[in-house]
Parts: C-alpha cells; sequence; structure tokens
C-alpha cells in the first residue's frame, strides 16, 4: 500500500539506509537535505533514453545502494522506476517519489516511459509503483510559467482520457472527476504561483495518476510522444493540442462535459481550444509534410486499443494534419 506525505517527516525511513538520488539538474535549489549518505545520479535527459537507465543501473550496483529516492519532474520518476525494473528488484527496493512539478502523475502509476533509439517504450509492473510519495508544494516554486502550464495539462488530459477509456470503472471516475474539478478551481491561483493552488494542483495530478494507473491512456496520449521526439515540446504540451482533435472525432461524452462546465462535448471541446490559445499553447513550427508518415508509424497500437472508437491510419494521418495544421 502506498504512504503519502505531505513533508519531509519521510525521510525518517531513510536513515541508516543509502540511497540512490534520482534528480534532475535543478535539485541543488530546493535546498533537500537527506538525514543519511546518498549516491546522486542525474545523468539523464528530460525524456530518458535506455542508455542513461542502463548507467544508473550501473551506479546503483557499484555503491550497494537499497533504496532510491526519486526527486523531480515524470522523468526524474520514471527513471527511478525504470532503473528498478531493469535491476530487477520489484520487492527488494523501495522507492520513494517527490514530484517537483504538477502533471505527469507518475508518482501514482506502475508505468514508466522511456525512449529507445528515438522510440517511446512503456514499461509496467506492479512494482515500479512507488511505496512512498511526498506531496510539497513548496517544490513547485521555482517550477518555470511554461512547464507549469505543460504540466497542468498533462494531468487534465490524464484525467479526461481516464474517463472515457474502455477500461474506466467508478473508482478511476471518481479521481478523474475531482482532478478535473481541482484543477479547474485552482488553475488561476497556481499559475500565480501562489501556495495554496500549487498544493491544489499538485493533489489533482495524483489523482489524475491514480486514474490512469487502473485504466491507462489513450489516442491522444499515444499520438503525442512522437511529437515530442520529433519537433521537441514537452509532454504536456504535445498531448494538449492532441485532445481536442482526437474528441471531435469521437464526440459524445457529455457527463465529462458537465465536468468540465460545459454544456455538450461541442462546448467542450471549444473551451479546451480556446484554453489553449489562453495559455499561449500553440503546433510546434517548422512541421513538413512528409513528416506525417513518420508520426502516423510510430502511434503504439496498444494505447489505441485502449481509445473508445477505432482509428484507421487514415484517420490518424487527418488528425495529425489537423494537430499540425499542415
Amino acid at each position: 500500500m502506498q504512504q503519502v506525505f505531505y513533508d519531509f517527516s519521510a525521510f525518517d525511513l531513510l536513515k541508516d539506509k543509502k540511497p540512490l538520488l534520482v534528480c534532475d539538474k535543478a535539485f541543488d535549489s530546493f535546498g533537500i537535505r537527506f538525514p543519511c549518505e546518498v549516491v546522486k545520479f542525474d545523468g539523464f535527459t528530460s525524456n530518458p533514453v535506455y542508455e542513461d537507465i542502463l548507467a544508473g543501473t550501473k551506479i546503483l550496483n557499484e555503491n550497494k545502494c537499497d533504496f532510491i529516492v526519486a526527486v523531480g519532474g515524470g522523468s526524474s520518476i520514471d527513471t527511478a522506476k525504470a532503473i528498478k525494473f531493469y535491476h530487477g528488484l520489484y520487492g527488494d527496493m523501495p522507492i520513494m517519489a517527490i514530484p517537483t512539478t504538477s502533471g505527469t502523475g507518475s508518482e501514482a502509476t506502475h508505468f514508466a516511459a522511456i525512449y529507445e533509439k528515438g522510440e517511446k517504450r512503456s514499461l509496467a509492473d506492479e512494482g515500479l509503483l512507488p511505496d512512498y510519495v511526498v506531496l510539497n508544494a513548496k517544490l513547485l516554486k521555482t517550477l518555470p510559467l511554461y512547464q507549469k502550464k505543460c504540466t497542468m495539462l498533462d494531468a487534465l488530459c490524464q484525467a479526461i482520457e481516464s474517463w472515457w477509456s474502455k477500461k474506466a470503472t467508478d473508482e478511476s471516475i471518481g479521481y478523474s472527476k475531482e482532478a478535473i474539478k481541482l484543477i479547474l478551481d485552482n488553475m488561476d491561483s497556481y499559475l500565480k504561483n501562489e501556495e495554496k493552488g500549487s498544493e491544489k494542483m499538485l493533489w489533482a495530478s495524483h489523482l489524475a495518476g491514480k486514474a490512469i494507473n487502473i485504466t491507462t491512456t489513450t489516442a491522444p496520449h499515444a499520438m503525442s510522444y512522437k511529437l515530442t521526439s520529433m519537433y521537441g515540446i514537452p509532454h504536456g504540451h504535445a498531448v494538449a493540442i492532441c485532445l481536442p482533435k482526437v474528441w471531435k472525432q469521437m464526440n459524445n461524452f457529455e457527463d465529462i462535459s458537465i465536468a468540465l462546465g460545459q454544456e455538450n462535448h461541442k462546448q467542450a471541446i471549444s473551451f479546451f481550444e480556446d484554453l489553449l490559445k489562453k495559455l499561449e499553447i500553440h503546433p510546434p513550427e517548422n512541421v513538413k509534410v512528409q513528416d506525417l508518415d513518420v508520426l502516423v508509424s510510430s502511434v503504439n497500437i496498444e494505447r489505441l486499443g485502449n481509445n473508445p472508437m477505432e482509428f484507421c491510419a487514415e484517420t490518424i494521418r487527418d488528425l495529425y494534419k489537423e494537430i499540425l495544421e499542415v
């Protein structure tokens, strides 16, 4: 059973341990102090690749670490999970996840995303769900505004996709509904960098993560990964520009529309598109028509199988043309 803490009292668990600290370059700005010696690993990119994971696993082995602590956004937490996955210590290596963004929800899932030869690879194992989570809004203070927008949109997309997923349950829909309400009610406060808004957004992200931990994601996520690797846009940005176009193809889901404060799906889609304009989240530039073949072939069919409507290759191509405005 995962334990959630709202302060650093969780660090008491690290006494007499030798953790591998998986963190990004921003770690030093947080002023975090551990009650033990830690072995630091920050040699990974924002979209971690297989080679990075192997490097982290080697450091864990060489230093005989007995705990993994991940501090950072989804990339740090996914890297920590992937190190555990490739090390094979599912039951013997606890993970403590300390998110410094409010969007990926990675601390609440048993999945990890890494890239191998430019292609996204999904890892899934119940043993990858972090054992301990620290949700501390003070860690969001230094997050740049653009990153705040992208991670927030990722959480919103996760909540919506989980709700319309074929695998949705009463439990997952409950998480999605609460996450959507928290995001909409606290968006302005969060983007102004107010602590109360950050606290609520961090919890919303966690709930959205709990929802997709049950259902996984659908077409907007499946279509977003190659946009990130090809055009260098953050994951939340990529998935957000996909979602309203996908929803237009599917229509319906009036219950989700109501949760978004709208009367029907057409209004909900317009609301989402207007939100992207307000947040200045636009399609990438310098897109070429020949990119479409690469994008269509990159879409994970397994993720599409979870989508409530089947999409053929021609439909996916048309969607990419609309998303990228080519």
